[in-house]
């Protein structure tokens, strides 16, 4: 057995620029699962529907200091007229497209029309994972938190069951992603991980860095909320993307505090043993020291 590490701490990563064509990723970044959200909370929560949608709006409106959508009502119902859920809620429509434009640093709705527009990283993951953030954070402020975040959970699971990616593969094995993992340039990504095949049908790797959820969402103030907007759709991603057989264990995240992401990936057509590398395993998982981790291993 052989751990690698792969890729290279990039300091300055988040003000690298980037390019964004919005009017072709706005459905991914934003509307698809906030639209999704907003039908779940209204089918499980319906008595409340009208004060979170409320709260929402307010929130997002708050965050704001312009408004870039003052005249286009027509070109905000454009924008969402494949949304039954959103489409309820226009006010709401307009203070999220707000708020986007806000977080991608847009100097006026013009540049909606933009084939590309160049942002730095930090803006475009921004666009990722705040709104989410902001949307729990209203519904635990509409309702318990704990059935808050319950319901929360109940979304994003089921968001990614409703939508399997296409690209899955019926060959798709561990062994074969962990191969294509280590091929080619290993120093070139920005995320720094430790891999290994602990045995057939499962895959550990290990999180170094994470500045993509961790160092983008630093300056938000609640680590739980983080958690969940960030890292807990990653169960059901995981299987969502490449297949039914596929189960994700994770005990320890960057987002809570540890010092890495412990993740394992349990191919049930292999092996229906779920249970998780003790933290000492953890600590160990780096290059050149294999002997000493597997010592923790199925302790």
């Amino acid at each position: 057995m052989k751990f690698t590490q792969t890729g290279t701490f990039r300091e300055n990563f988040l003000e690298e620029s980037s390019t964004l064509n919005l009017k072709n990723q706005i459905h991914a970044i934003l509307l698809d699962k906030l639209d999704y959200f907003i039908g779940y909370v209204s089918k499980e929560k319906s008595e409340v529907m009208n004060d979170y949608v409320e709260n929402l709006t307010k929130k997002y409106q708050g965050l704001v200091e312009k408004d870039f959508w003052e005249n286009a009502t027509g070109v905000i119902e454009e924008i969402f007229a494949e949304y039954e859920n959103l489409n309820q809620f226009p006010d709401l429509n307009k203070a999220s497209l707000n708020y986007l434009f806000h977080l991608l640093q847009f100097k006026d709705k013009d540049e909606w029309d933009n084939a590309e527009a160049e942002i730095s990283m930090r803006a475009l993951i921004e666009t990722w994972v705040f709104p989410a953030y902001y949307y729990l954070e209203a519904l635990t402020e509409t309702i318990d938190r704990k059935e808050a975040v319950k319901l929360f959970k109940q979304y994003i699971t089921n968001y990614y069951i409703d939508r399997p990616s296409p690209d899955r593969e019926e060959s798709f094995s561990l062994e074969k992603m962990l191969t294509k993992r280590l091929s080619g340039d290993t120093t070139s990504s920005e995320w720094v991980m430790v891999h290994t095949m602990l045995e057939e049908g499962k895959y550990a790797f290990k999180n170094k860095t994470c500045p993509t959820c961790v160092d983008a969402m630093i300056k938000l103030p609640d680590t739980e909320l983080k958690y969940l907007a960030c890292c807990y759709g990653d169960y059901e991603k995981f299987r969502s993307y490449y297949s039914d057989h596929i189960i994700l264990t994770m005990e320890h995240t960057l987002m809570q505090g540890e010092p890495y992401c412990s993740r394992v990936l349990h191919d049930t057509r292999v092996n229906y043993d779920l249970r998780h590398p003790p933290k000492e395993f953890w600590d160990n998982f780096e290059p050149g020291k294999e002997e000493e981790a597997m010592k923790y291993y199925k302790i």
